[in-house]
């Protein structure tokens, strides 16, 4: 897609409503794209501002009292409240249900399940744009559930003293994510034919008997999407 077409899921992005398919294409799109990738940021940090600054306040009684009065139901013959609804224009619908949010004092309806995703991890050559991908999908997607199952060549990120080809270490980025509530799960199978201990895991990772039987598991167990990185 053009950037034209791009700059328009930036506000679904940010917001989590893309599927996975359209949030990761828009990912790719960014890694290549500077323009569009500054103007990401750019709404990012137009929407931190508003956050701190935005203030939020009650309407006044006097207003709460006109506008419940102004729908209570007639006693003397004509329309009800319900009909003067059914015969209202648009806007004085929108207008009717802002009304009646604030004088019921409604919230929000409650979140559905978080979004559930296993990581397959099976190369650490890919294991730096992996955890890349990680980060933009939790900013999409913040409250996704996340767990990264390594094996194979792919637990290699996760021995202690790991670095990628540029030299920097993984673990500060490892534990990073696990402050975000990743979680991180190594091939016991994959270490033991290596000749690994599992002394040789970074700390923050957890070790489980078969990567392979674990993402099985989470798939069938838990009802975790499967992603390959």
């Amino acid at each position: 897609m053009s950037c034209k077409d791009n700059a328009k899921l930036l506000d679904g992005y940010l917001d989590g409503e893309l599927d996975l398919p359209a949030a990761l294409a828009l990912e790719d799109h960014l890694q290549s794209c500077g323009q569009c990738k500054a103007a990401l940021e750019r709404l990012r940090a137009l929407r931190s501002a508003l956050r701190r600054h935005a203030v939020l306040e009650a309407a006044p009684d006097a207003l709460r009292k006109r506008v419940a009065a102004q729908f209570a139901p007639r006693r003397r013959g004509g329309l009800g409240w319900g009909w003067g609804l059914a015969l209202a224009t648009p806007g004085m619908m929108a207008l009717v249900l802002v009304a009646w949010l604030v004088l019921a004092g409604t919230q929000p309806p409650a979140a559905g399940p978080a979004t559930r995703i296993v990581y397959h991890i099976s190369s650490t050559a890919t294991a730096r744009d992996a955890l890349r991908n990680l980060g933009n999908h939790l900013n999409a997607t913040p409250h996704a559930k996340v767990i990264v199952v390594a094996h194979n060549e792919g637990v290699n990120f996760l021995l202690r003293g790991a670095r990628d080809a540029s030299g920097e270490a993984f673990e500060p980025a490892v534990e990073s994510f696990i402050g975000r509530g990743v979680e991180f799960r190594v091939c016991f199978n994959t270490l033991e034919r290596r000749g690994l201990g599992g002394g040789q895991v970074i700390p923050a990772a957890k070790l489980v008997p078969s990567g392979i039987a674990e993402i099985g598991r989470l798939q069938t167990e838990e009802g975790y999407a499967y992603m390959r990185l």
